[in-house]
């Protein structure tokens, strides 16, 4: 399971692999209604204006907008799913 997080024009990419597209679709969408059980930083979702997940070779890549950056959301992404502090 591997997790690369960049900043982009607008937001962050991540390229994930070891993980289902469903089981990303599913952490997602427990984190945008507010029912995951991971950290979620409630100030940083409200940043958040979209999320867009597309399966590619070797994994999914995650296209998030809004006022985010990679050095904030990816301990938050990776404790949530790894299910540890990074």
């Amino acid at each position: 399971m591997k997790i690369d997080i960049t900043n982009q024009a607008g937001g962050v990419k991540a390229f994930l692999s070891g993980f289902s597209t469903e089981e990303l679709e599913a952490k997602i969408e427990a984190c945008q209604s507010g029912n995951c059980d991971c950290a979620c930083d409630p100030a940083l979702m409200q940043k958040i204006e979209g999320i867009e997940l597309t399966t590619v070779e070797g994994g999914s890549m995650l296209s998030i907008t809004g006022d985010v950056n990679a050095d904030t959301l990816a301990p938050m992404m990776k404790e949530c799913l790894f299910g540890e502090k990074q």
